[in-house]
């Protein structure tokens, strides 16, 4: 019999189908047939034939190509069951749906309770920083957790595919916020699948294998989400964007993006950048409130097409921070997420337990660059600090170079130097301590490639000091000797660590213990911003 493959969302809870259908859509409705046995409405949106752009642009060259046309149909199948509402999508139905009357995680958490731990084909994470990494991993057959290297302790799970222990629901599961399988069932069998899918949804068998993904729990209370997302407006709305940014909820080819847009700016956006756009806003950034985050649509200009097409609401599109009775909340694509207490407490206790730079650099000046500040500090350090930015020489085997560090103090401390600010992230810093680190002690040549540059740069009187500190690659190096310390310029009154956002904290423990186990020290320091 053949198979079909269905895309189901759970919905929250609805008063009827159409509460369901995006607004500024006017699909058609259809009634189901009463002797079904399944209740519900089809919504369907058929656009006529167009010639794709594609074909105008070749025919310059290819003028006796035929006018090729194509066409899209939408439909969505809005089902009552078991108590719920279920929406399943064809074609590109999903672009009729309303998105915020989604149950998120429905599918991820259906796909958990049923797969079979030791049969994964696929999983899509996240990690979130100031910059915001998707991947997507596959395996050429089913397989287990460990094969896909995910950091439990740093990834986000986004979405999952895998082979369930018992198949009678479907023989492959796929789970994000929907639920995607392909079963022998006909339409009017929907009613059981649906069923299995709900019971699936309420099972905690996940937690056997994948318990480490409630270190991040969804936020269900419509007050407590209601006043972190009147927080979050009115912070946009003073301009406040240090514990907020903006990133793509939705993972894009960057080579077929040629622009943004957002609703009620006129600038055109190579990238989104919250700070930029509130800019482009003027004194009408002041009149920011939810609604209008969650009115205002952000547009993709795409290639292929050179026309934008509306794809998130501006509300979707905010990454967010914020403490509320001392428990830290993430608003990530949409959905607030509560960060575990156990989680929290170690990352807090980690950035907090390492110790300030042993050297004070001095204040970064307003609108300086990071390799200005490098060079004014180390030209003022009385002979104790060499500026080694730029300095990049590739190690053994290696195609790309690898900077050691931005500054090096007489005493052996390698500074990383990173300005926080709008367009900058701070995972690159914390990701080159570590490299370096681990570069500096197991390859020789590169040791020998920075002596080298040493002579090469260095004043002859000054050398030796320099040379101590880089031994040559056919001694041992004494790890002791050495401190990583990190340095973030960055403009702020927050005291304490709090001015390091939780997830940049997170990738920071996760470097720095690679750091500490290697045997260096390490220590993390801001670095303010005169005024």
């Amino acid at each position: 019999m053949k198979t079909q493959r269905l895309t189901i969302f759970l919905l929250q809870q609805i008063s009827e189908p159409g509460d369901a259908i995006a607004q500024g859509k006017s699909p058609v409705a259809l009634g189901l047939s009463p002797t079904s046995g399944v209740e519900g409405t089809l919504y369907y949106l058929s656009k006529p034939p167009r010639l794709p752009a594609w074909v105008s642009y070749v025919k310059e060259i290819a003028p006796s190509i035929p006018n090729l046309t194509s066409s899209s149909a939408s439909g969505v199948l809005i089902v009552h069951a078991h108590g719920r509402h279920f929406a399943l999508t064809f074609g590109y139905g999903r672009s009729l749906l309303d998105m915020s009357k989604v149950e998120r995680q429905f599918g991820l958490r259906v796909a958990l309770n049923r797969i079979d731990p030791l049969q994964l084909r696929s999983m899509d994470t996240k990690t979130f920083d100031d910059l915001v990494v998707t991947r997507t991993l596959q395996a050429s057959k089913s397989t287990d957790l460990p094969t896909f290297g995910v950091d439990i302790s740093k990834d986000i799970l986004r979405a999952v595919t895998g082979e369930p222990r018992d198949t009678s629901l479907s023989k492959r599961l796929s789970g994000a916020d929907a639920l995607v399988l392909g079963t022998a069932k006909k339409a009017s069998e929907l009613e059981k699948v649906l069923g299995e899918a709900l019971d699936a949804f309420t099972e905690e068998t996940y937690k056997e294998n994948f318990a480490w993904i409630d270190h991040l729990s969804l936020v269900t209370d419509s007050t407590l989400i209601d006043g972190l997302d009147q927080l979050v407006a009115q912070q946009l709305a003073a301009g406040d964007t240090s514990g907020t940014h903006m990133a793509m909820p939705d993972p894009l080819s960057w080579e077929d993006i040629d622009a943004f847009k957002i609703t009620s700016s006129r600038t055109i956006f190579q990238e989104l950048d919250l700070d930029h756009y509130l800019d482009s806003l003027g004194d009408g950034r002041s009149t920011i409130t939810l609604k209008i985050l969650k009115g205002r649509q952000v547009s993709a200009k795409f290639l292929r097409s050179g026309e934008y097409d509306g794809r998130w609401s501006l509300y979707n599109c905010l990454i967010s921070e914020q403490r509320v009775g001392g428990q830290l909340y993430v608003l990530i694509e949409g959905p607030w997420l509560a960060v575990s207490e156990t989680l929290a407490e170690e990352v807090d206790n980690f950035a907090t337990s390492l110790p300030a730079s042993r050297a004070e650099l001095g204040r970064s000046n307003r609108g300086e660059t990071e390799p200005d500040y490098n060079k004014r500090i180390a030209a003022g350090g009385s002979g104790e600090l060499l500026c080694l930015d730029a300095k990049i020489h590739a190690p053994g085997g290696a195609n790309s170079g690898i900077e050691l560090c931005d500054l090096l103090s007489a005493d052996g401390e390698f500074f990383h130097i990173k300005r926080k600010s709008r367009s900058s992230t701070l995972s690159h810093m914390f990701a080159q301590g570590s490299v370096s680190a681990r570069t500096f002690v197991g390859d020789a040549a590169y040791r020998d490639a920075l002596r080298a540059e040493i002579i090469r740069s260095v004043d002859p009187t000054e050398q030796q000091k320099w040379l101590d500190l880089v031994p040559p690659g056919n001694e041992v190096v004494d790890r002791s000797k050495y401190t990583v310390s990190y340095c973030v310029i960055v403009g702020s009154k927050k005291t304490g660590m709090d001015w390091l956002p939780f997830f940049s904290k997170l990738n920071l423990m996760q470097h720095g213990k690679q750091i500490l186990s290697l045997g260096f020290d390490l220590s993390i320091s801001r670095i303010d911003v005169a005024t």
